[in-house]
């Protein structure tokens, strides 16, 4: 699985410890001062330095430290820097010694210390004696700190602050950002920030991704409003250059299939949650019918009779330009191992190993996922010590959640310290997880060879940074409380979505106040016009597959976007069930929206970047971003 915000922060990186600042004139005039390279070693840069006049040796200095750093020479740069900073430089001169200085405390992924650099006073009193182009130069790299600190919203503001002062590819590289960075930003903290933006230009850059990441609006509704927003900002500066992803979003449009056929069982064991995906798929079909939207012909084909390849050959005499189906995972086994599938085919559940079909894409709703996004949230704040705990089942669901947290989270460099399953007795299974027997035993042995009277209060191991907890609500009812009893109460407990039975039920759910986990947006936002288009037809909901219908919804919709994720490098889906985005087997990965139980009701979570959070009531909850760690 992909981590977005993690990959955003090391090119970052990589950006910016490849780009060596150019030396300046006085006049900054963007001309090279020096073309001779630097001395091999440092020792003969420096004495090369001393026979040179003062104000030569400083530029030429300057030239060397950048071709170093640019050269990842991180001694012989520090040693030119150590001998510049004892030096009286002009204004555009300590700029450029400022710039070197913060560069090289990126190489060494330091960025509190970078960004105290570019805030320094001195610095900042200098600024209005610089030129645009030095002065564009400091913003962009203070820009790209506040990014790799996992500061957001301040890198946005600076961006869009600096971006009339960037040349042409700087400003195109810095646009880049912005959007790359409104893509990073959870949902609730863009529109939050949209709310409270005073920049005509920064809060028209909220406005344009809040409307692209709407989870509920179809694909002809999202353009709709995005040809809007050009009409009404037609003097943004990203109106007459939409990002490539809204460009690639026309071109899905145009491209997108006729005539769809969906293969899903009427009969048999399948049968309740094909009806639920069925019920979905119509659900987002009449709501884009209702709002005067093209729409495909759909072929609905019983695949719970026959052979599946005789079936798909069907659907492809009826005109299918893309198939959706089938549910069944043997089913979907069989039409992956046909290489020269004719059309691109969205099956609704996952095979075990590689496709052959190159046109096969795999959707489903995989627990596995979920735990992964887990396991690389704790990371990203700083947790390397876990505890799991998980039910013991027949169909063995609860290890293999279990062991996908454990390998994503082991993989990011973070240690399992216990982990223990459970079936009935959640107060015998979290004392021993949590290793509290063990402190009492302890205690007895020495009450046994002291005469005295030992005064104990019994202690869980310290090993642990949070508890991964996979179970359902009843289960994790009894097991919170358990984990509070046994000392555990100030240790972050995060789980899946498993743990919220999709209904508030505050007098039930209070026990799980301050528990941190993955919801889909579907059953977080409740109140949208397709839920009530959705309660109309269907008044009794869908119970237990109501996340089902969810991907059904995302089903029809992924019909014009398929091939789009496939295409276009970081485009997604900001689906119902999740954000949607295409790995490199061309299986959907999902991206979940993060909650927590506060008073026995599930709310999204608040975002503060790297803070950690235990119990609801003394905790912040943590964005999914954080400064890069390699």
């Amino acid at each position: 699985m992909r981590l977005p915000l993690q990959g955003l922060l090391l090119a970052c990186f990589v950006l910016i410890a490849g780009c060596a600042q150019r030396p300046v004139s006085d006049s900054d005039t963007g001309r090279p001062v020096i073309a001779r390279e630097a001395p091999v070693q440092a020792a003969d840069a420096l004495a090369e330095l001393a026979a040179l006049d003062s104000t030569k040796a400083d530029d030429v200095a300057l030239a060397w430290t950048a071709e170093y750093l640019s050269q990842h020479r991180i001694e012989a740069s520090d040693t030119l820097l150590r001998w510049l900073e004892a030096r009286p430089l002009t204004p555009p001169r300590q700029a450029e010694r400022a710039l070197l200085r913060a560069q090289w405390h990126l190489s060494q992924q330091a960025t509190a210390e970078a960004e105290a650099v570019l805030d320094n006073p001195n610095l900042r009193a200098i600024l209005p004696q610089l030129g645009n182009e030095q002065r564009s130069r400091i913003g962009l790299l203070r820009a790209d700190v506040l990014t790799l600190k996992g500061d957001l919203t301040a890198s946005l503001e600076q961006r869009v602050d600096i971006d009339y002062l960037l040349g042409e590819e700087s400003q195109q590289y810095n646009r880049s950002m912005i959007w790359t960075q409104l893509m990073m930003l959870p949902i609730n903290e863009l529109t939050d920030a949209e709310r409270h933006s005073h920049d005509n230009t920064l809060t028209g850059w909220y406005e344009l991704a809040r409307l692209y990441r709407d989870p509920l609006s179809d694909i002809d509704g999202q353009l709709a409003n995005l040809d809007d927003w050009q009409r009404r900002r037609a003097d943004h500066p990203a109106a007459t250059n939409m990002p490539d992803i809204i460009q690639a979003l026309r071109r899905a449009v145009r491209e997108r299939p006729q005539t769809v056929a969906v293969l899903l069982p009427q009969s048999g064991p399948l049968a309740g949650p094909a009806s639920a995906i069925r019920d979905g798929l119509l659900a987002a079909y009449y709501s884009a019918l209702g709002q005067g939207h093209p729409v495909p012909v759909i072929h609905f084909l019983d695949s719970s009779q026959g052979d599946i390849v005789a079936l798909y050959n069907q659907a492809l005499t009826l005109g299918a330009g893309l198939v959706i189906g089938p549910l069944d995972k043997e089913q979907a086994a069989t039409l992956a191992a046909i290489a020269d599938l004719p059309v691109p085919t969205l099956t609704l559940n996952y095979i075990d190993g590689d496709a052959a079909a190159a046109k096969l894409f795999q959707y489903g709703l995989a627990p596995e996922d979920e735990a992964r996004q887990v396991a690389e949230q704790a990371i990203v704040e700083g947790m390397t010590l876990a505890a799991v705990l998980y039910p013991t089942d027949s169909s063995g669901w609860g290890l293999r959640v279990a062991n996908a947290f454990s390998q994503r989270f082991q993989e990011l460099g973070g240690i399992v310290s216990t982990e223990s399953s459970y079936t009935d007795n959640p107060t015998a299974t979290t004392r021993d997880l949590l290793g509290v027997g063990q402190s009492e035993a302890r205690a007895r042995a020495m009450r046994r060879y002291v005469n005295q009277n030992i005064e104990f209060e019994p202690r869980r191991r310290q090993d642990i940074d949070l508890v991964f907890l996979v179970a359902n609500p009843g289960q994790a009812r009894q097991l919170k409380p358990a984990l509070n009893f046994h000392y555990a109460s100030d240790l972050p407990v995060f789980a899946t979505s498993h743990i919220y039975a999709g209904s508030p039920a505050p007098d039930r759910d209070t026990d799980l106040n301050g528990v941190r986990f993955v919801e889909m947006p579907w059953i977080l936002e409740s109140g949208s016009a397709l839920h009530q288009e959705a309660a109309r037809a269907w008044p009794d909901g869908h119970g237990r597959f109501e996340k089902l219908f969810a991907m059904g919804v995302d089903a029809y919709r992924l019909h014009a976007r398929l091939v789009m994720l496939a295409s276009v490098p970081d485009s997604f889906l900001p689906g119902v069930t999740g954000q949607l985005s295409m790995n490199e087997k061309r299986v959907l990965e999902r991206r979940l929206n993060w909650a927590w139980f506060r008073k026995g009701q599930p709310q999204r979570m608040p975002v503060v970047a790297g803070s950690t959070s235990g119990d609801a009531g003394h905790g912040r909850a943590a964005n999914i971003v954080a400064p890069a760690t390699r």
